[in-house]
């Protein structure tokens, strides 16, 4: 009974030894787009570490209140406006068929591609079949990011006014959204 007794109180001390030994005042991390809470961390010293205030976080993390703990994922506000901004498509003009054209030549010229004339005119039923005189919408030219340190393709919809599902409808090379990298150059609109 003794040895239990000596045994349990040998390995609460270990626990609480093993709490303590680890904690100090280097940080492991840096500040991205989300931050792992680690023990002893505060939100104002998250907040000061990361150049931005507790309210902010705060409101980057609907439900957060005062407390955290450790191993929480924090999102941290990276600048850009809280609420996206929705940006209509910007269409680059009309054309009118000549006689001759084709949806690829028209894009070719365009610098576009047809499924890009495909969506931007619903009317266009059949890609081999457009006429002399016909009006088709020209699409903007697609815009393109380079994926910076700190990035996730929800922020970057954010900033773009779309949806992570609409950068993977115009990524498809892009798999898994976790799997971005710093300089890969992406589709956006």
């Amino acid at each position: 009974m003794f040895v239990k007794k000596i045994t349990q109180t040998l390995i609460v001390f270990a626990i609480l030894f093993s709490a303590f030994a680890f904690t100090g005042s280097a940080r492991a991390w840096s500040c991205s787009s989300t931050v792992t809470v680690q023990w002893g961390d505060t939100l104002s010293s998250i907040a000061r570490i990361c150049g931005t205030t507790v309210a902010a976080i705060q409101a980057a993390n609907p439900g957060l209140g005062t407390w955290i703990y450790a191993g929480q994922t924090l999102y941290i506000p990276t600048g850009y406006p809280s609420d996206p901004v929705y940006y209509p498509p910007v269409y680059g003009g009309t054309y009118v068929v000549q006689k001759g054209d084709t949806l690829f030549s028209i894009a070719r010229s365009a610098g576009s591609s047809v499924s890009d004339l495909l969506a931007a005119n619903p009317t266009i039923w059949n890609a081999s079949y457009i006429y002399a005189g016909q009006v088709i919408s020209i699409p903007a030219a697609p815009v393109y990011y380079t994926i910076q340190s700190g990035d996730t393709l929800r922020i970057i919809a954010g900033r773009y006014g779309t949806t992570v599902s609409r950068l993977q409808s115009l990524n498809p090379q892009i798999y898994n959204v976790n799997w971005i990298y710093t300089g890969q150059i992406i589709r956006v609109s």
